[in-house]
């Protein structure tokens, strides 16, 4: 009885170190191992640019309402997102964008339940020896009235 499962765990084993590994993200060529979206938040409402503190920042993907992952503005607007390897190979940049709550009463922005979404744009690919690292940041962190 041991043997036989012996033999299962070394057929699986063949099979998988045969098999193409699972295609995730690919930039430039690249195998993409981690995701890191940042950027600082700001509000222009009059010309004057000033930062978006305790906003809530979540990424999600496809029109999903699900979230992949979310944090929250800092007291000078900044917020990074950080996905593990299961988000990243969840995540597609063409397909997912920020979502941001904004908190009632910044920027004196109207919007409907004070959320906007906004579309990621690539800003480099860092290559270490074992981890390929995707930067993203919103295609527009300034918010316009």
């Amino acid at each position: 009885m041991a043997k036989s499962y012996v033999f299962l765990i070394a057929i699986f084993l063949i099979v998988v170190s045969l098999s193409s590994p699972s295609q995730g993200l690919t930039i430039a060529g690249y195998t993409i191992n981690r995701v890191i979206i940042d950027d600082v938040l700001y509000c222009n409402v009059t010309g004057e640019r000033s930062t978006i503190s305790n906003a809530t920042v979540y990424l999600t993907c496809g029109g999903s309402t699900t979230t992949l992952s979310q944090t929250f503005t800092d007291t000078k607007g900044a917020f990074r997102i950080v996905l593990n390897f299961l988000q990243t190979l969840l995540f597609n940049p063409s397909y997912c964008g920020l979502g941001i709550n904004i908190p009632p009463g910044s920027c004196g922005l109207v919007a409907p339940e004070n959320i906007l979404y906004v579309p990621l744009l690539l800003l480099k690919v860092v290559q270490n020896n074992t981890i390929n690292t995707a930067y993203f940041g919103p295609s527009s962190n300034t918010i316009s009235l």
